[in-house]
């Protein structure tokens, strides 16, 4: 993968805890379905056990160990944790993630305990307490809403959507880490532009202007790549080609078969 398409997408680090563990392999697949998740997103995931690992990688010093590690946590868009298994390592990389504002979600199963001083942590802007994988995915989509600094009725529009189907959490990941949309442009892009709001009650709904939403959608599309004078055919184009999960096709037919909003 060249240069310019790791910076567009970005890269996640997965951590967790893989010292004297008393299930290595079985924990190791874990994290490999948590980049799973990520990879969801667009985002490239980084995986320590790949390349650090104590069993595998038993030959690269422990000061090695640090800067390579080191180099993928504070270059990474956004850090996932495990925090169901107690590790200094994990709480290293946490605060090393707070000293250069990268944004943490903890995953942890719903009966463990966590640290109170990881949990503390102004990084850890999201705790995901899951029973199963399933809901690990769904819940995921709460937390990078967090991430994409967008609350109040447009992030309830937005939940709501994922909810009834119109728009698929691996979309929404898409767009919060693949093109890497926060605030009003993520509002206002998916309000207009998938979920068909008219400018002005998308504007209403994140407390804007019709002026500033339009400047704000503008914004979006130049961050997808989208032209700013985009017809509504190529938008849906987009959506289908690029944002849809590919199993997907009752939103599909929806933006075909109905037609698009009228420009406004």
């Amino acid at each position: 993968m060249d240069s310019d398409t790791s910076i567009q997408i970005g890269e996640a680090y997965v951590s967790g805890a893989l010292t004297s563990l008393e299930d290595g392999a079985r924990t190791r697949l874990f994290y490999e379905l948590l980049a799973e998740v990520v990879g969801a997103a667009g985002l490239r995931a980084y995986l320590p056990h790949r390349v650090t690992d104590p069993e595998t990688a038993a030959h690269l010093d422990p000061r090695a160990v640090y800067d390579i590690d080191r180099a993928h946590v504070t270059g990474s868009r956004v850090v996932v944790a495990y925090a169901g298994i107690p590790s200094f390592g994990v709480g290293i990389e946490v605060e090393l993630a707070r000293e250069h504002g990268i944004p943490v979600i903890l995953v942890v199963e719903r009966d463990r305990t966590v640290s109170r001083l990881l949990l503390g942590n102004p990084a850890v802007v999201e705790v995901v307490r899951f029973a199963d994988l399933d809901g690990l995915r769904r819940t995921l989509v709460a937390a990078l809403l967090r991430i994409g600094q967008l609350d109040g009725e447009g992030a309830v529009a937005i939940r709501d959507a994922v909810a009834t189907g119109r728009l698929f959490g691996a979309g929404l990941r898409d767009l919060v880490g693949r093109y890497a949309l926060r605030g009003a442009e993520l509002g206002v892009f998916v309000l207009r532009e998938v979920l068909e709001k008219p400018l002005a009650e998308t504007a209403r709904m994140l407390g804007s202007d019709p002026r500033a939403a339009k400047r704000h959608l503008e914004g979006a599309r130049e961050k997808i790549g989208l032209p700013l004078d985009a017809r509504s055919a190529d938008i849906a184009q987009w959506l289908v080609t690029e944002l849809i999960a590919p199993p997907t096709r009752a939103l599909q037919l929806h933006l075909f078969a109905n037609g698009r909003h009228a420009e406004t």
